[in-house]
């Protein structure tokens, strides 16, 4: 599941594991981040397929379900698969929830997704797959479809969370993108202010 780049370089599937069973959520914000709800206050995006990548706690898998969207939760570890479908059910929301690796989709979800919903999954993985990271993007989003991201920009060494500056979105993403908009985001949390990109991508 993982490479062997993986293991030397940020987390292994064991230790996001782990912080589950301890439930140590450090990263978690416990609230779907606020430049989401921002967001969707200005543009009011219309329900469609959507996929949530390395969802976590899956409070942006809530938000969006809640909101009339079709909804693809994917995490390679258990801990955190299990605590979506729960907090799915007792939200009674539908949802299809994934447990396993981002870059491994079967062929039938191929250019199934109008949006993706990316929140601190670019960040958390080893910085050698951000290319296989967009090119997985590419084949899973629609021509047209939408990625909306918040990326973190740590200004230090190491990870994860691994340091993602406006140039590495360029980078990245703008031969298969369409970057609509990219700029720091006033609204979030306090401990993230002046950190985090904002950026909508719209699939080429």
């Amino acid at each position: 599941m993982n490479s062997i780049d993986d293991l030397e370089v940020g987390y292994s599937c064991n230790d996001w594991e782990r912080h589950y069973n301890e439930k140590d959520l450090r990263w978690d914000l416990d609230e779907v981040a606020p430049p989401f709800i921002h967001l969707w206050k200005e543009k009011n995006f219309a329900p469609c397929s959507a996929i949530v990548p390395g969802c976590g706690a899956g409070h942006e898998v809530l938000f969006l379900a809640k909101k009339g969207f079709r909804v693809t939760a994917v995490d390679y570890a258990r801990g955190a698969t299990d605590l979506i479908k729960e907090n799915l059910r007792k939200k009674k929301l539908m949802g299809e929830v994934l447990q396993q690796d981002f870059f491994d989709f079967e062929e039938k979800y191929h250019k199934s997704f109008g949006l993706m919903l990316e929140h601190a999954f670019f960040c958390a993985i080893n910085p050698d797959k951000r290319q296989a990271y967009v090119e997985t993007a590419r084949r899973l989003i629609k021509p047209g479809g939408l990625v909306i991201a918040l990326f973190y920009e740590t200004n230090e060494a190491g990870g994860p969370p691994f340091n993602t500056q406006e140039k590495d979105i360029e980078k990245y993403f703008s031969e298969i993108f369409f970057i609509e908009s990219l700029s720091k985001t006033p609204h979030s949390v306090e401990k993230r202010k002046g950190k985090e990109w904002l950026a909508i991508l719209k699939r080429k």
